[in-house]
């Protein structure tokens, strides 16, 4: 930027440099600052302009006219935005959790329902095939029995031969039927009895034992011991109940409700195996006794408890059913008139009635066996494989909501059955297993879900990733914009920038133009009425909020706006013919002040320094500065080399900017020298330069001048004095003119001045009266005068609106004011520095 020159001079706001300087728009809003001094009353020092101040139509422009979005329309917006995404978000997952579910559900119920409905088929498969296995057996039975009646009935022989009956072909006619019958043994016993037909039995049974086909039982083999040399001609044996040794049977069981019936094994197929078993009287065991008994008493077909045969190593459940054998076959006979002359007998295992009955692909079918007397045996169906899993009920709890139970029943009995409690009956209750539902309920439905899950989750990642990529282009945009706002608010106060948008944004025929009548036509002029009493500034003007707000909501529209502005300088474009009929961009402020500082000493001390060195002060420095004016709202209007130029007043009017002003010159002088004595720790020998300011109040042109450097300018000879009043200063003395004392006395900062003992001739200015600026803290120092001794609450009062210090301290050392005899009393009012530098600290931080 070119030097700023007032509007009838020609000087430079700097006698040395004739370097332009930058520019970096401040808010304007100030903040609390209170001085630290010990002894000094608490004052607040901030003044707003009146409120009812009116701004005519060439006032500068407080509002953005840049197109900028309201912060509540923008906070409106953004939320919009966020119930959008976290709509669209919520649907997705709500989506994704409906479909997902609604996705398990009906595939694992679908599978659930397979599985039961094959189980439903099973137990149906299961319960046919047992009650088919028992009915077989009965029909063998009947009919074997129906064919010993049919050859040795008493329709065949007169008088009868019972129970003399032995059939030659029973091997050959037993094979066939116990095929049928899928049992493990046949045969027929005859019913004996101690004292009628015993002895002539067992002599038949003598004659007739090479018809059983075992040699064995008619002559013993050679080497042979007993029992194993047993033959016929033994008689009728059984086992001793405590030895199990074999015995002659005698004939007699007490525990039966028929104690002299002798039920010996007569013929039996297949004989090989079972010659053991011939002449065993099967009467002679509880449990066959108990069958034997209920046929006898009932004449109906019983079945016996669960055996374990002796020819079985492993655990194997059997049983035997029991057939009465009659001694005729005349259907017109009563059953009641009809004797029962022997039994024929079925001997077979329970899994037997289970196997071959299910496909191979149907596995883990429990079965529980149960008889009516509390046996129980489990079994597992898998295909045509039965798997005896123990004795008890061993099946999985949790399948017992799909229990289901089938009672057997023997044909042609049905009805004694129901009547009849004694005899033991037989109830199959089935369940599936955990293998059998893992055939049908697969783990597809998790893997259909996980499908329909994942699918949404890559919809939903999509959408996050696409809403990620147009947010961070919108936020890249953002912060170009923010960046490219930054710039510009480096280069131009916010109510000129905004002005500087509405001009731009207007296209070349139609720019706006403005009355160019009257000697002040194109000057825009910014006066604000002086407020006396002390008030709180606003913490924020309109063209703050303004400025804050455009910087934070530039759209594309503004960006084209700068960057229309931007080229406006090129020569030969368009743009040039806008700028020159458009009118300029400036405003005159009555009330402001300036500030120049400088460094002493600092030509010769950079001369020996590197420029690293020298930046490196020169940063640090102004780092501070830049710092402390942000704090309190001082608008730093640019730096010359070693000089800072600061301004108050500009760009928004306020009251107070020569006693905000003078505050800021403490501070910097103060920062100054923390700066120069950090450095000089550093070993940058900065020990002894220090820092001289200059500032001075009253009128100032300030405008944008454009041109092929567009800069914010100042015009005034409020700058040359300014600049008068630092160049003729002294190293680490702030001094003011004439007309920047007078408004501090205004605000009753009158405590701060000392008039300087000579004049100062200024160039250009004449000879001019200035004044020291130092605060209270520097101007009494009541451990080194004794003050503090002679100093009351009562004489603190008027203290501070003193306009002569050294006077007060005079009075107060002399006597002259009233402190003595009070001095013992507490100064209320009276706060230590250290406390004033600590709230000083809070009110900044908030």
């Amino acid at each position: 930027m070119a030097s700023p020159e007032p509007p009838n001079s020609g000087e430079h706001i700097r006698r040395h440099s004739n370097e332009s300087f930058e520019t970096t728009t401040k808010t304007s809003s100030t903040t609390d600052s209170k001085l630290s001094s010990t002894g000094i009353l608490r004052r607040n020092n901030r003044r707003t302009s009146d409120p009812n101040t009116e701004s005519d139509g060439n006032s500068p422009s407080l509002t953005s006219n840049a197109p900028t979005i309201n912060d509540e329309e923008q906070k409106q917006q953004d939320r919009k935005v966020c119930m959008l995404r976290g709509a669209m978000i919520t649907t997705l997952i709500s989506a994704t959790a409906v479909v997902a579910t609604l996705t398990y559900v009906f595939v694992h119920r679908s599978e659930q329902n397979t599985f039961v409905n094959q189980y439903r088929d099973s137990v149906a498969k299961v319960a046919e095939a047992f009650q088919q296995g028992l009915d077989s057996k009965h029909n063998v039975a009947e009919s074997f029995s129906a064919i010993y009646t049919s050859r040795y009935g008493n329709a065949v022989y007169d008088p009868p031969i019972w129970p003399n009956a032995t059939m030659p072909d029973f091997q050959e006619i037993a094979k066939g039927q116990l095929k049928l019958a899928n049992g493990r043994a046949l045969s027929f016993n005859p019913i004996i009895t101690q004292d009628v037909d015993r002895l002539g039995w067992e002599a038949h049974a003598t004659e007739s034992a090479w018809i059983l086909e075992a040699p064995q039982l008619v002559e013993p083999e050679e080497g042979t011991e007993w029992p194993d040399n047993r033959t016929v001609e033994f008689g009728i044996y059984s086992r001793d109940p405590e030895t199990k040794d074999v015995i002659y049977d005698p004939g007699y069981a007490p525990a039966s409700v028929h104690p002299s019936v002798m039920v010996p094994v007569w013929q039996i197929a297949p004989i090989v195996t079972n010659e053991k078993a011939v002449m065993f009287n099967l009467h002679s065991e509880p449990n066959r006794m108990k069958a034997l008994d209920d046929m006898l008493t009932y004449r109906v077909e019983t079945l016996t408890a669960i055996l374990q045969l002796v020819q079985d190593s492993e655990l194997r459940p059997s049983s035997i059913m029991f057939a009465p054998v009659w001694d005729e076959l005349n259907d017109e006979v009563e059953l009641i008139e009809k004797n029962v002359v022997g039994s024929v007998s079925v001997v077979f295992s329970w899994d037997d009635l289970l196997r071959k009955v299910l496909p191979n692909y149907i596995k883990g079918m429990i079965c529980v066996l149960r008889s009516s007397i509390g046996q129980e045996f489990t079994y597992s169906i898998s295909g045509d494989q039965v798997t005896l899993m123990g004795e008890g009920d061993l099946h999985d709890v949790k399948y017992d909501y799909l229990g289901e139970e089938f009672k057997a029943s023997l044909a042609g009995v049905n009805e004694e059955y129901a009547v009849v409690a004694n005899l033991i009956t037989y109830s199959l209750t089935m369940y599936p297993s955990q293998e059998f539902q893992d055939q049908y309920v697969t783990n597809k439905a998790a893997i259909y879900t996980a499908v329909v899950v994942l699918i949404f989750v890559c919809t939903a990642g999509l959408f996050l990733l696409y809403d990620y990529l147009v947010e961070n282009r919108q936020q890249k945009t953002a912060r170009l914009a923010r960046q490219t706002s930054n710039i510009v608010d480096s280069m131009f106060p916010a109510a000129f920038r905004d002005r500087l948008y509405k001009s731009t944004a207007a296209s070349p025929g139609g720019i706006s133009r403005r009355s160019s009548a009257g000697s002040d036509a194109n000057l825009h002029v910014s006066s604000i009425r002086r407020n006396s009493e002390n008030t709180d500034r606003a913490s924020n003007t309109t063209a703050t909020k303004t400025g804050k707000r455009f910087s934070m909501n530039m759209n594309a529209s503004t960006l084209k706006q700068m960057d229309k502005f931007m080229k406006l300088n090129a020569r030969g474009s368009d743009q040039n013919m806008d700028m020159e009929e458009d009118e300029p961009i400036a405003d005159l402020f009555l009330d402001t002040s300036i500030m120049f500082s400088d460094i002493v000493g600092f030509t010769k001390w950079s001369s020996e320094r590197s420029p690293h060195e020298v930046f490196k002060l020169l940063e640090r420095l102004f780092w501070e500065f830049d710092d402390i004016a942000q704090r309190l709202h001082v608008f730093k209007l640019g730096t010359i080399g070693d000089c800072y130029i600061a301004v108050t007043g500009i760009p928004d009017p306020i009251d107070d900017h020569a006693t905000l002003l003078t505050q800021f010159a403490f501070e910097c002088r103060t920062k100054v020298r923390e700066v120069c004595s950090d450095l000089e720790a550093e070993g940058l020998d900065t020990a002894k330069l220090d820092m001289r300011f200059g500032i001075h109040s009253g009128a100032i042109t300030a405008g944008i001048l454009r041109g092929t450097k567009s800069r914010f300018e100042l015009f005034g000879d409020t700058i040359n004095t300014a600049s008068r009043m630092e160049s003729t200063g002294q190293a680490g003395k702030i001094q003011l003119s004439e007309e920047t004392a007078e408004l501090l006395r205004m605000d009753n900062k009158g405590s701060w001045l000392k008039k300087r003992e000579d004049k100062v001739a200024a160039k250009g200015k004449g000879t001019l009266q200035t004044y020291w600026a130092e605060p209270m803290d520097k101007r009494i120092s009541f451990h080194d005068s004794g003050v503090m001794d002679n100093l009351t609450a009562e004489n603190l009062k008027n203290l501070e609106s003193s306009n002569d210090i050294e006077k007060v301290e005079e009075d107060v050392e002399t006597g002259k004011v009233n402190g003595a005899k009070n001095k013992a009393d507490p100064l209320d009012n009276y706060i230590p520095k250290d406390e004033i530098d600590e709230e000083r600290s809070i009110d900044e931080s908030c």
